[in-house]
């Protein structure tokens, strides 16, 4: 598995940062911003939180574009096929990567991180179903779906 750093906490807060990444935001990835939004089911509340985050961060100078992100496009679009496959299908790659990520050894650092970002998706009860083995122990998860893959990141599963 190869590696992808998350641009941000959580998915929506990871998008933000790849539409700014050329040091400019367009009316068409704004447009994109929303779609991705809508994809998460997130209020306009909760966006302006993200949102108003990463602006400060943009003011303090702690914003740094990743060197080996999916453009914009291509990762809405996989987070937007995630969250909309029938829901045994997401949820058992959810189910499989905390399974995954036990079985490699999970930290702290690592279950704080994947959570927020699973529970952006809706996929956090899942997910920690998969890392306590609640109802058996899920198989391993041999390819991680872009959606997914800071969060695997975060719990250390990818090659750098």
């Amino acid at each position: 598995m190869s590696g992808m750093e998350a641009l941000g906490q959580t998915p929506f807060a990871h998008a933000l940062a790849l539409a700014w990444a050329d040091d400019r935001l367009t009316a068409n990835e704004f447009r994109q911003l929303d779609a991705l939004q809508q994809a998460l089911s997130l209020s306009d509340s909760e966006r302006a939180v993200v949102e108003s985050a990463y602006e400060e961060a943009l003011a303090e100078g702690r914003v740094s574009p990743g060197e080996d992100s999916a453009p914009l496009v291509e990762w809405i679009d996989a987070v937007r096929a995630l969250t909309s496959v029938h829901t045994d299908i997401s949820s058992g790659l959810a189910r499989r990567l905390g399974a995954t990520a036990l079985r490699a050894g999970l930290t702290q650092k690592g279950w704080t991180q994947a959570s927020d970002w699973m529970d952006e998706l809706g996929l956090f009860a899942p997910f920690a179903e998969g890392c306590w083995m609640e109802g058996g122990a899920a198989p391993a998860l041999q390819t991680v779906p872009l959606a997914l893959a800071p969060a695997a990141a975060a719990l250390d599963l990818l090659d750098d």
